[in-house]
């Protein structure tokens, strides 16, 4: 073959790939309605309010459940009512014997008796904690100290103090050289600090005979006693014993001795911590004044322990009295009875429940919520209760209570009890399986386009915009597929309640110059989503129309993707003629 055949079939090589090139583009970028008219739903973005809910099922469960407890112990003498019965507040429910209650009383009073003796017995042990004078006079030789012990004190001294009961003191001395006294003789009595007193010779046992003088030579044998006429002088003083010579008219040294109370008591003790003193050396005291009190730290704080025991006794002795004419047990509450757990003859405890009642009137339902929704679960939101025995009925209802622990309800799906209150339950009765819609965040008064109509792509938010909708904006009724007919408006639903959406289809073509005017792929922010709206914050206004691809077919979605590649499908699809969010969305997760 010759090279200019060769170049004749690469020319008609070339004008065959570029055909094939040119088709494959046109078909490529040309809009969807050039391989296949591809359906879309307009709507217009308009002011709404969106709320996104949690829904859960559940069971309608009493609000008030009340025990009836007796306030007495006793024997069931008599039943006024059997389980099922409705009750009023105060209706009796039985009658309690109250024997049992009159021996409790009788029991308490007693040891309340017995408790008082051992008090009065305490308090009279206190007197045993004082020492006290046992004579008149003047105390002397007070030994005692504040904090030591009365035993060892009195074995160390023999004892604790010494009460001289005439008021007199004596000394008692040896006399020397050639002397001569006789009882009754006076004498001077001087003290070692230079004190002088009179004395008067009460005792002589010397060794003489009646009516002679002493030896005249030598030291005489025996003792004399002298009393002084007072005793306020130091006992143990030592003291010289004087008499007076007629002769030289000097005293004369007799003898010496120590000075000790005439007639004295001694004060001891056996055991025990002096806690306080009394007197002082040389007080004067009367028979049973008091000389030393003993710590009775221990006694008082039994003293003061038996007092709260006795008080403890009391109250619940007052108490006891005060049932006795509780023999009659009565209904709390109005209500049903649903529990009862005695008869006749059966013996009652107090503040056992004996018996369980409902108040229909205040329910409540209980549902179970998913541990993903949980968290935006919160006490006050309110809710919508659909009871199962009420289709066409809608309650309102506000969450009370929410679970802190959760319950598996099965394949690795933890649950979370929620309560809510109905606010007017109406003919509901309890055990009624019910649904709830917790509203659990919401806003009034923005711009809602359908969810459907969002795309996504990189993280980014983006709507297909009409440019020819801005002008269209007071448009209320939209052209049909051909355009030749109106179709209605739909009303929203699921949040933007009261707001309708302008919508309608037609076949278009992707490209400039549609029944859309210039087409734009706009991005977005969008704020709360639920299965119906979005809440644009920013890229859309109000009245501008955003396009919804309708998926009829395979055909559509590709072509979908292919004006616009790297865009995932569409979210859902609309049925044909328009479409209708009127229903209430279920768990829907922002």
């Amino acid at each position: 073959m010759n090279r200019k055949w060769i170049k004749r079939i690469i020319a008609m090589v070339l004008v065959v790939l570029l055909l094939g090139g040119g088709y494959f583009i046109y078909r490529r970028f040309q809009a969807p309605g050039a391989s296949a008219n591809a359906n879309y739903m307009v709507a217009r973005a308009q002011i709404g309010d969106i709320e996104i809910n949690v829904s859960a099922s559940g069971t309608v469960v009493a609000a008030v459940t009340q025990e009836v407890v007796p306030l007495i112990s006793g024997t069931v003498e008599k039943l006024e009512v059997k389980e099922g019965d409705r009750v009023k507040e105060g209706d009796v429910i039985a009658v309690i014997d109250d024997e049992s209650l009159q021996q409790e009383i009788e029991k308490i009073e007693s040891n309340l008796k017995q408790q008082n003796l051992s008090l009065s017995k305490l308090k009279d042990s206190l007197s045993d904690y004082y020492i006290k004078a046992p004579a008149d006079g003047r105390v002397k030789f007070l030994k005692a100290k504040v904090g030591e012990d009365v035993g060892t004190t009195t074995r160390t001294y023999g004892a604790l103090a010494i009460i001289s009961t005439d008021g007199k003191m004596k000394v008692t001395v040896k006399p020397k050289g050639n002397v001569s006294l006789v009882e009754g003789e006076k004498v001077l009595v001087r003290l070692e600090d230079g004190t002088e007193v009179e004395g008067t010779v009460v005792e002589t046992a010397l060794d003489q005979m009646a009516g002679q003088q002493y030896s005249q030579a030598g030291t005489s044998i025996g003792s004399v006693q002298v009393q002084i006429e007072r005793d306020d002088l130091p006992i143990g003083a030592k003291a010289t014993v004087l008499k007076h010579d007629e002769n030289s008219g000097e005293y004369v040294a007799i003898g010496e001795g120590t000075l000790d109370v005439n007639q004295g008591v001694n004060v001891t003790g056996n055991n025990g911590k002096i806690s306080v003193i009394y007197v002082k050396e040389n007080s004067m005291v009367k028979r049973g004044d008091n000389l030393f009190k003993l710590d009775d730290s221990d006694v008082r704080a039994n003293i003061e322990s038996q007092n709260l025991t006795i008080e403890q006794t009391q109250k619940e002795l007052e108490s006891k009295k005060s049932l006795l004419g509780n023999t009659e047990v009565k209904s709390p509450i109005n209500g049903i009875i649903t529990s009862l757990n005695v008869k006749v003859g059966d013996q009652v405890q107090q503040g056992r429940a004996i018996a369980t009642i409902v108040d229909p009137a205040q329910l409540n339902v209980v549902v179970a919520v998913d541990e993903l929704d949980i968290p935006k679960v919160k006490i006050g939101q309110k809710a919508r209760v659909k009871v199962d025995a009420f289709p066409d009925m809608v309650f309102e209802g506000e969450v009370i209570k929410i679970a802190d622990i959760g319950q598996s309800s099965g394949g690795g799906v933890t649950t979370f009890d929620v309560t809510i209150s109905i606010k007017d339950p109406g003919d509901i009765r309890i055990g009624m399986s019910a649904t709830a819609e917790i509203q659990v965040e919401s806003k009034k008064g923005v711009v809602l386009i359908p969810i459907e109509a969002v795309q996504e792509r990189n993280g980014e938010k983006y709507v297909l915009v009409a440019s020819s909708s801005l002008q269209n904006k007071e448009e209320s009724e939209g052209e049909t597929a051909d355009g030749s007919a109106s179709a209605p408006e739909t009303t929203g639903g699921g949040g933007a309640e009261g707001r309708r959406f302008v919508t309608r289809n037609r076949s278009v073509s992707a490209q400039s110059g549609s029944s859309f005017g210039e087409i734009s792929f706009r991005r977005v922010e969008i704020g709360l989503t639920n299965e119906t709206y979005a809440e644009v914050i920013s890229g859309v206004e109000e009245g501008e129309e955003v396009l919804i691809p309708v998926s009829s077919s395979t055909t559509t979605q590709n072509s979908w993707q292919g004006m616009f590649p790297g865009f995932g499908g569409m979210r859902g699809a609309f049925p044909q003629g328009g479409f209708d969010r009127s229903r209430v969305p279920s768990n829907t997760r922002r």
